[in-house]
């Protein structure tokens, strides 16, 4: 019994030093290098509605008529007030309703920006519900970039296609 101990033991001290399997000179990783250079992320910059409008103008998505609102031109009274958006901005898209009520949903793309998440979800979901009890308003897409303090409202006059360019840019926003 006693050899057994003594060749167990052997082995468990043997077996943590010299003879590896690898050779000595194994290559290294390379060190990894850190980039300097900062992309904008949306935490970054502040998101305000025209920024976001401009980004989807840019991709190529035909925007026509695009409008900054202020406390003024607001057509829902929520800019600056509590649990309100603190931008919005507008445009027409082909297939909205270019003859109704400036700045307003059915024309084709609002873009709402509010202080927190939280506000963005309860306004998408208001608006949702409003949809659902009332049918004869309409329908509309919703899309969130990866800043989910924005909704970008598409009306549910354009095609669904028009609807999903719009979703594609929002998605790199």
């Amino acid at each position: 019994m006693r050899a057994i101990t003594i060749t167990a033991a052997a082995m468990l001290a043997l077996t943590g030093c010299g003879g590896d399997a690898e050779p000595a000179n194994t290559a290294q990783p390379a060190p990894t290098t850190t980039t300097t250079t900062t992309a904008p992320t949306p935490n970054t910059t502040p998101a305000t509605a025209k920024r976001v409008v401009d980004q989807i103008d840019a991709a190529g998505v035909p925007l026509i008529a695009g409008a900054t609102q202020d406390e003024n031109t607001d057509p829902n009274d929520k800019l600056g007030r509590p649990g309100g958006y603190t931008s919005r901005a507008s445009a027409d898209l082909p297939g909205g309703n270019r003859t109704a009520e400036k700045h307003t949903i059915d024309r084709g793309l609002v873009v709402e920006v509010f202080a927190t998440e939280t506000d963005a979800d309860t306004r998408a979901e208001s608006i949702q519900d409003a949809l659902k009890d009332t049918p004869a308003l309409g329908e509309e897409w919703h899309y969130r970039p990866k800043d989910r303090r924005v909704l970008v409202r598409v009306s549910g006059k354009v095609k669904p296609s028009m609807a999903k360019q719009v979703e594609t840019v929002v998605s790199f926003i």
